[in-house]
């Protein structure tokens, strides 16, 4: 039996043979954008509006002796973020009065010390810090002998007049929601393919080595048992700007003739492997970023079944290619759920390492990321 392994843009095969394949960086081709080479930044999205001010209110009177008031005199209006999390808390009412709120501090709202500054924010509070929507900073000023009353919010972001909310129809960062993208880094995407003779025995997943992705052995397999390696396939991380819960899954996909276009809808899959968890590192990075968390290792496989045994066959035939999806909430309840990227396999030949100088060949590597 021969194998062989695909790399990212190629595949190694044995003999019994075994072939894996490395994936194409070069010839990538990406719905959430950039090639092979995966920039872990989707794109900047629409640009944010100029900092405004909320008008020229004047000073807004307050009358002490007015009644409390309930959460939804505050939010009825400018509600909070929804919440899609397990946490349900209950939100904090604020002081001062619907018109005047103290988590805001308006443009002639009263404050207390000439010379005070503070965070402001002209929109709505389901967009504050949400995206390009940034607070801005006003200062307390006195108006008159006895007011003293918050100025002009300045520097603030993704918002403008009249409205102070997102422009219409914005999308990812632009449109200030919790969720704008994420970003999948997967170590190892290289599949290996067993011939015996001209036959397709099937395909495996290959085994992280030091030294790289390699096929497994024969002992380490057993395609009439169905017995897979007893390594995951891969490790894999995650970084989103909005905590939630995510489903990623790896595909890989035949090509239906030599050369052939992809469609997705009817390609047939030689397997599909999958992570999901919580994702809690937003903003919990460096300096704030959103940091990266390791998620449950994508498990090992192999080919089972007359249905993945020809899919393999027809990839071993006719090339195929990768695919990144996704499916997840965000604990504001921003979803998502798409494919976001595909990749192309290097051909057999860059196995070879007198072939690595080709240039279908110096953009093969063992694994993949991709933002969405």
């Amino acid at each position: 039996m021969a194998w062989g392994k695909w790399i990212r843009s190629g595949f190694i095969t044995f003999t019994l043979s075994a072939l894996a394949l490395s994936a194409l960086q070069c010839s990538a081709d990406s719905s959430g954008g950039g090639g092979g080479g995966f920039s872990a930044n989707g794109g900047s999205g629409a640009s944010a509006a100029s900092g405004g001010t909320s008008g020229d209110a004047g000073t807004i009177l307050v009358d002490g002796s007015a009644p409390d008031y309930s959460t939804d005199a505050f939010f009825a209006n400018d509600p909070l973020p929804p919440d899609c999390s397990d946490a349900g808390a209950k939100p904090i009412t604020p002081g001062g009065t619907p018109e005047c709120p103290d988590d805001k501090n308006l443009k002639g709202c009263p404050c207390s010390a000439e010379g005070q500054t503070a965070a402001c924010w002209p929109g709505k509070r389901k967009n504050r810090n949400r995206g390009l929507c940034k607070d801005g900073t006003t200062t307390c000023t006195r108006t008159g002998e006895l007011n003293l009353v918050w100025g002009d919010c300045q520097g603030y972001q993704g918002v403008a007049p009249p409205t102070f909310e997102p422009a219409p129809g914005a999308t990812g960062a632009a449109a200030c929601k919790c969720f704008s993208g994420g970003y999948w880094d997967v170590k190892n995407t290289s599949p290996c393919f067993y011939t015996q003779g001209a036959t397709v025995v099937g395909g495996v997943s290959t085994i992280l080595d030091p030294g790289g992705a390699r096929c497994p052995t024969q002992t380490e397999i057993n395609f009439q048992t169905g017995q897979a390696p007893a390594q995951p396939f891969s490790p894999n991380t995650l970084r989103v700007d909005c905590n939630g819960f995510f489903k990623l899954c790896f595909t890989i996909k035949a090509l239906a003739a030599s050369g052939g276009a992809k469609n997705s809808a009817s390609d047939c899959a030689v397997t599909q492997v999958c992570t999901e968890a919580y994702y809690g590192m937003a903003g919990k990075g460096p300096n704030g970023t959103d940091g990266d968390q390791a998620m449950p290792d994508l498990p090992s496989w192999i080919t089972q079944g007359a249905a993945e045994t020809a899919c393999a066959a027809k990839f071993y035939a006719n090339g195929g290619y990768g695919e990144f999806s996704v499916s997840g909430i965000s604990d504001e309840c921003d979803q998502v759920d798409k494919i976001f990227q595909t990749f192309d396999y290097c051909p057999f030949k860059c196995n070879d390492p007198a072939n690595k100088s080709l240039p279908e060949c110096v953009n093969c590597t063992t694994g993949s990321g991709a933002p969405f």
